[in-house]
């Protein structure tokens, strides 16, 4: 990597995305966001708004870039800004992939038990989102009964949900309730709104009302442009950065005209295409590259960014996840990507999530938290006293005093296998005996969080009115 070129690269490419913005537009899918771009002096034409660099700019200089986010327990919080990285779960994924490679449907149980995986994995700061898709609630509540099962399992910073407008209202009932109401959540950061353009150049109801009602209650606005190159954008991964660029930036432009100052983050996501069957490829060294220059746009911007993830297309926890894996959640740590989404679980291109992958992609993460440190070098640490000794008697390392003081310092892997096996076993099994292992004991170490009692009745008899099953809330 030669860094002027990458520098020059990123610059030609902002300069791209302003022309979009001025010669193509974009297209927003409400009349009354239309209006406010009309109030305040934006070129329409044929449906489509156009942007000046000025207009572009200007947002950029009064959004705010930095904050805290803070969980129901506030010894969870987060920093965002463009240095701190933080990890939020898998999202969006229907189905399970089982330890013997079979696939199910992702149940509401499946939901429950990731949100209590996550709230115990010391990681994460950030829990919620669609853990997976549970196929057993009733879609026109399953939005706004994630984020209330969310609330009740952890206490955590929220990672927030797209959905139409009734979804959006409902979530925003159920945040009143849980932080004493809307002026009272509007005084901090809790829960982080994520509002998705349409690729190519647009932004549809469903996003724009996520987007409003979050700028309605001052909560960080995440745009979150997500294409397939040579399907939802240019093929080439210049052309599919602008122009996922320009939608953000365009997202950006309207948070500031609704709520002046109001926080933004910039999701960047630009995943492969499998030009063979049309599906996205989210395993691909194309998808990190695509990363790389959204994240060096985003702190060219001030923004905190997302880019990478734990994310493979292999359909099974196999050597090919592993590679995937880690291959891009290294890219997220070099690239200080401060919000890594999708970062544990995922399998085959975002359709499942795996248990078992999700412990060993928590100990990439620690392994990456480990090797992302930088060493104390001291006289202590140098340890040429040590050395001398060893080398004057002709001794060993392994009984020396700084050897035993220091030893138990190093990293030790929670799933991965250092012991030798007995003859015969199976080392993929052993290792499957691990994570389970590892899941288990965070499962039996999870405590509920502590709730005021009159707050969760308030939340439950909420969910009854929309329509929630009382069994399905005896469940949480």
């Amino acid at each position: 990597m030669n860094r002027e070129k990458e520098l020059k690269a990123v610059e030609e490419i902002h300069q791209a995305s302003l022309k979009i913005l001025n010669e193509i537009g974009i297209k927003f899918g409400l009349d009354e966001v239309n209006e406010i771009f009309k109030k305040n002096g934006f070129r329409q034409e044929d449906g489509r708004t156009f942007f000046t660099e000025e207009q572009v700019m200007h947002a950029l200089d009064i959004a705010t870039k930095e904050f805290t986010m803070y969980g129901r327990d506030e010894q969870y919080s987060i920093n965002v800004n463009t240095t701190d990285v933080n990890y939020t779960p898998g999202y969006g994924s229907p189905m399970i992939t089982n330890r013997d490679g079979s696939v199910r449907n992702a149940t509401f149980d499946d939901f429950l038990t990731m949100a209590n995986l996550f709230h115990m994995e010391k990681s994460y700061d950030i829990n919620g989102g669609i853990l997976v898709q549970p196929y057993d609630i009733e879609a026109e509540i399953s939005i706004p009964a994630m984020v209330y099962a969310t609330i009740k399992r952890s206490s955590k910073v929220l990672f927030g949900i797209q959905g139409d407008e009734k979804d959006q209202e409902n979530i925003f009932k159920i945040l009143e309730i849980a932080f004493g109401g809307k002026e009272k959540l509007k005084e901090k950061y809790r829960y982080i709104v994520l509002s998705t353009p349409t690729s190519p150049l647009k932004m549809d109801r469903n996003a724009l009302y996520t987007l409003m009602k979050g700028c309605e209650y001052n909560q960080p606005i995440a745009v979150c442009s997500a294409c397939m190159p040579g399907s939802t954008a240019p093929v080439t991964i210049a052309g599919a950065v602008a122009m996922c660029n320009a939608e953000m930036l365009a997202g950006i432009v309207l948070t500031q005209l609704i709520n002046p100052g109001n926080p933004v983050m910039y999701l960047f996501a630009s995943y492969g295409s499998n030009v063979q069957s049309g599906n996205a490829s989210i395993g691909t060294p194309e998808l990190i590259k695509a990363g790389r220059y959204g994240s060096l746009l985003a702190k060219k911007y001030g923004l905190a960014c997302r880019s990478g993830g734990g994310l493979s297309d292999a359909k099974g926890v196999t050597a090919q996840a592993g590679i995937e894996t880690a291959m891009c959640l290294m890219h997220s740590n070099f690239y200080k990507a401060n919000i890594v989404m999708h970062s544990a679980g995922i399998l085959d291109s975002f359709a499942t999530m795996s248990y078992e992958k999700l412990m060993l992609d928590f100990e990439v993460i620690d392994r990456l938290a480990n090797y992302m440190e930088d060493i104390e070098v001291s006289d202590k640490t140098l340890a040429i006293d040590t050395l001398k000794k060893v080398v004057e008697t002709e001794g060993i390392f392994l009984n020396q005093k700084h050897t035993v003081k220091n030893c138990r310092k190093a990293y030790i892997p929670q799933v991965s296998l250092r012991t030798n096996l007995p003859e015969g076993m199976d080392p993929n099994e052993q290792l499957y005996d691990s994570m389970q292992a590892r899941m288990d004991k965070q499962l039996a170490a999870y405590v509920k969080p502590e709730l005021d009692p009159e707050i969760e009745k308030q939340l439950d008899d909420f969910m009854l009115s929309i329509g929630m099953k009382q069994e399905d809330i005896d469940k949480i």
